[in-house]
C-alpha cells in the first residue's frame, strides 16, 4: 500500500505547528483552542485519531458541553466519506441527506478515498484543517509513488 500508518504519523506532524498557530489567532475558534479529529484512507485499518492545540478543562463560558469535539468530528468524517465530499458543499447542496445524529457543520473532507473529520474550532477552521491534512497526505503519497518508481518497484 503506498498510504501507511507511518505516513499518516508524518502527515500529522509536519502540520501540527500550523494547526496549533491557526488555533492561537484572533478569530479562529469561538472558545477551545483545540480540535479533535479522525482520518481514514486506503491502507489504513479504522479511523486514526488525533488532537492539535492545547487541551484544557471546558469552560462553562462556551456554552453547555452537548457533545465532545470527537464525537462531532467522527460524525464529520463518516458524512464526509459516505459522499466522497466535503461537509460543507454536501450541506449547501443537499442537507437533506443528513441522517439522524449528524450535524448541519463544515469540517470533513473526502478526497480520493482519504477522508478527515476535524472539530473544536469554527467549522471553516476545521475544514481548512482537514484539506491541510488530506494534502500533505496526497503529498506524502506522491513522493512515496515517486521513489517506488525511481526504484523500478511498479507493483503494488
Amino acid at each position: 500500500m503506498i498510504i501507511t500508518n507511518d505516513l499518516i504519523k508524518t502527515a500529522l506532524s509536519l502540520i501540527e505547528l500550523t494547526a496549533r498557530e491557526i488555533l492561537l489567532s484572533e478569530g479562529t475558534t469561538w472558545g477551545p483552542r483545540w480540535v479533535e479529529g479522525f482520518i481514514s484512507a486506503p491502507g489504513v485499518s479504522g479511523a486514526i485519531p488525533f488532537k492539535f492545540g492545547k487541551v484544557t478543562e471546558w469552560n462553562n463560558e462556551w456554552g453547555k458541553r452537548r457533545f465532545t469535539s470527537s464525537e462531532i468530528a467522527l460524525k464529520k468524517l463518516d458524512l464526509a466519506e459516505r459522499f466522497g465530499d466535503d461537509t460543507s458543499s454536501i450541506i449547501e447542496a443537499c442537507p437533506w441527506v443528513l441522517e439522524e445524529g449528524e450535524f448541519l457543520y463544515a469540517g470533513g473532507i473526502s478526497r480520493f478515498g482519504i477522508n478527515v473529520g476535524v472539530s473544536g474550532a469554527k467549522g471553516r477552521v476545521d475544514e481548512a484543517i482537514a484539506n491541510l491534512l488530506v494534502d500533505c497526505i496526497i503529498m506524502l503519497a506522491h513522493l512515496e509513488t515517486d521513489a517506488r518508481i525511481a526504484r523500478h518497484e511498479m507493483q503494488i
